[in-house]
């Protein structure tokens, strides 16, 4: 059953979908301008997996219920999906987690990818369908906000750079951790309880904190987000091509901010709003660090 308020839509999935494989992307580019081959068939195969494992989460999320702000995938408008009790099967959660399982293994042992190929998967599932998936089901024990940034921040970057090289290196830091703040805020919003109602159900995080300690929570990473972004700009680790196209970014960091301030969140709509702003802000983002680093090639 979907969230009071939720919006329902078939589409749903495709800003996620976008925020789990450009931060990949911008990882496999870094690698390529690190100096490591050029290897085009990882990428694709690898965001396929990226994309294969947002897909199980998110049906995932139909299946067991769950509060949020997040968008309904409306799985019950895909004939054989649905159960006889109208709630969507697991049947595409399980598809999607077998067909991230077969890229991986041909990640791997195919095209020799590295030993820890598997093991970012798993991460991938922890943290993406065992979100909202028994037994972990991390969005009720507070900790989805946790999870959430992993997987749309460091995770999805580290995974691109490694299936590439083979390696880490410290640059990573710096489009990582500013994508997993923003994706950190991102889910914290949507665990935001409906304005006025009496007795939320206390399983996000914002519910367990109450929405002013929550707020805080926010400003918090937001301040740490834009301080990255500032010191990305000014103190490059590298030349940085189109960096001025960060500016805007950091612009909407600050009106985000300002709508909390405002307390956004006494307001359904304008907390809608702000969801949308800050999805808009990770999107943004990593579309912003994947032309520097395209330009950097």
């Amino acid at each position: 059953m979907a969230p009071r308020n939720s919006p329902a839509t078939c589409l749903a999935p495709l800003p996620l979908l976008l925020g789990g494989c450009l931060p990949f992307g911008a990882g496999a580019l870094l690698a390529w301008v690190s100096g490591y081959p050029r290897r085009p068939e990882v990428l694709g195969l690898g965001s396929l997996a990226v994309a294969a494992l947002i897909l199980a989460a998110g049906a995932a999320r139909e299946a067991f219920g769950g509060t949020g702000k997040y968008p309904h995938w409306r799985l019950g408008d895909l004939k054989g999906w649905t159960k006889e009790d109208g709630r969507p099967t697991l049947r595409l959660a399980y598809a999607a987690l077998g067909l991230a399982g077969l890229l991986g293994l041909m990640l791997q042992f195919l095209l020799s990818t590295g030993d820890l190929t598997i093991p970012l998967g798993a991460l991938g599932v922890l943290g993406g369908y065992f979100s909202f998936a028994p037994p972990l089901t991390w969005r009720r024990r507070g900790l989805g906000e946790a999870a959430g940034a992993l997987c749309f921040g460091l995770l999805p970057l580290f995974a691109g750079f490694y299936l590439q090289s083979g390696y880490w290196v410290a640059e990573e830091l710096f489009y990582g951790l500013p994508l997993t703040f923003a994706g950190f805020n991102l889910w914290l919003l949507y665990g935001f309880p409906d304005p006025g109602e009496e007795a939320p159900e206390r399983h996000t995080l914002a519910a367990r904190l109450g929405p002013a300690a929550a707020a805080l929570v926010y400003t918090v990473s937001n301040l740490l987000l834009i301080l990255l972004l500032l010191a990305l700009l000014f103190f490059p680790a590298s030349p940085l091509p189109y960096r001025a196209a960060l500016w805007p970014v950091l612009l909407l960091a600050v009106v985000n901010q300002e709508l909390l301030k405002r307390r956004a969140y006494r307001e359904e709509t304008r907390l809608r709003r702000l969801c949308r702003l800050s999805l808009a802000l990770h999107l943004g983002m990593a579309a912003v660090f994947c032309l520097m680093l395209w330009q950097r090639l």
